[in-house]
């Protein structure tokens, strides 16, 4: 600052110095005046000799000793003010799906397609669905099975002779139970040891496979499983490969396995495909997650954390007096229940809770996307879970496309992030490779 004043102190002395009267005919006195008497008056000759502080030359002297030092110094500081005046970030306000929102939006997309008698509380099962219908009718907003996708799979032809044959050496991790599915215990053991009890359960003894890393990391597994129709938009795709969650999960149940009660991790849409045998279904409409006493804090330990939410509600319990009596809100519960086949793809909305009951042993992959009509309530779940911070987002955030914005968030993510998301997987293959025995929170 004093550099700044010393200079514009130097031009203005020298301004009034070169703009003093000089000695001539324009300055002399009319003759016969009171001032014509003579006068001392100084010339520029003799100004130049005073002695005066040069202001302009201190300034320079100045500047270049004191602030060009402190300019560099503080260089960061000042062009992040400066930015801020100039560009202010956009901040990523806290979001949650409005249950309104959610029957509006699927009885306005209703009303577009009057050819088409939609089961208004049950589920439909489409096949030549359109993208556009889909979006309208469907996606974030009402569940829907497609009959017309599983079938051109490669992975409709799997069997667990299939899994047996090629890969029963291969550890899979499974959650076993003996009573309470709260006493569920976590296991990795060989497909064959497996493959002997998997037809084998019994309504408080079961196992279930539920592997995240079987199919990804075995690629001529992954190119067996097909496009997904309609929702082939998947901005998962825009994520690092470190901190992308993983996809295809493999699910082999023995009758009367069973999911917990839940929300798929970063509320995304999900997916489930049964090849062989049956699931029963519950699902849950959003809106409703006070009657469910869902734990809070929990976290999915995925490579990019975020948080879970699981109910400790077993609604395939078979003592459902019991829990109805411990869990009282649970019995005024608005419910979708329905049967999938084989060959069929459940599509799942953001914010429905759900939970999967194997009728008989049952194989499937289950399946997850990010797209323009949800990926809004996923970059919450990322902010939520204090990956980064909400503000510091470029002030032209809002106008970017969608995929512009889900691009914009993975490069604002901090380095330390990615190489922790690597760590999570090597993390995992390790557990899987010596056994994995704990017990599975809820």
């Amino acid at each position: 600052m004093l550099p700044i004043v010393a200079f514009c102190y130097g031009l203005l002395r020298n301004f009034r110095r070169n703009n003093r009267p000089t000695e001539g005919a324009n300055n002399a006195p009319a003759a016969g005046t009171a001032d014509a008497r003579p006068r001392r008056t100084r010339t520029k000759h003799n100004r130049s000799k005073e002695k005066h502080i040069h202001w302009d030359r201190l300034f320079v002297v100045l500047f270049t000793f004191i602030g060009l030092p402190l300019l560099a110094l503080y260089w960061r500081k000042i062009h992040a003010f400066g930015t801020e005046i100039l560009y202010p970030k956009y901040e990523f306000a806290p979001y949650s799906l409005d249950p309104v929102d959610v029957y509006n939006g699927k009885a306005e997309g209703m009303s577009m397609y009057p050819y088409y008698k939609f089961n208004r509380v049950g589920i439909d099962r489409r096949s030549n669905l359109s993208l556009q219908e889909f979006i309208d009718v469907y996606d974030a907003k009402w569940p829907v099975i497609l009959t017309d996708v599983i079938p051109k799979w490669g992975a409709y032809h799997w069997s667990k002779e299939f899994l047996m044959k090629y890969y029963g050496k291969d550890r899979v991790t499974m959650k076993a139970v003996n009573g309470k599915i709260s006493n569920a215990e976590s296991l990795a053991l060989p497909i064959e040891l497996y493959f002997k009890h998997s037809n084998e359960g019994t309504p408080t003894l079961w196992t279930y496979v539920e592997d995240e890393l079987f199919i990804p990391m075995r690629p001529q597994l992954k190119r067996d499983i097909g496009d997904m129709g309609v929702l082939e938009e998947d901005f998962y795709k825009l994520f690092p490969e470190d901190i992308r969650p993983w996809n295809a999960m493999l699910l082999w149940g023995t009758p009367y396995s069973r999911s917990s009660l839940h929300i798929d991790p970063y509320n995304w849409t999900g997916t489930n495909a049964v090849l062989k045998g049956r699931k029963r279904w519950k699902l849950y409409p959003p809106g409703q997650d006070d009657h469910l006493y869902v734990k809070k804090g929990q976290r999915s330990g995925f490579p990019l954390d975020c948080f879970k939410y699981n109910s400790p509600i077993d609604t395939f319990d078979p003592d459902l007096q019991e829990v109805q009596k411990k869990y009282p809100k649970f019995k005024d519960l608005r419910t979708v229940e329905f049967d999938q086949l084989p060959g069929e793809l459940l599509i799942i909305p953001t914010g429905w809770f759900h939970q999967a009951f194997n009728v008989e042993e049952t194989l499937a992959i289950s399946s997850q996307v990010m797209n323009s009509q949800n990926y809004w309530i996923v970059l919450e779940e990322i902010f939520k879970a204090g990956n980064l911070p909400r503000t510091g987002l470029p002030s032209d955030f809002p106008s970017m496309t969608a995929e512009n914005q889900v691009k914009t968030v993975m490069s604002l993510l901090p380095k330390t992030l990615l190489k922790k998301g690597k760590a999570v997987t090597q993390d995992m293959l390790e557990q899987i490779e010596h056994g994995m025995k704990k017990v599975v929170g809820h």
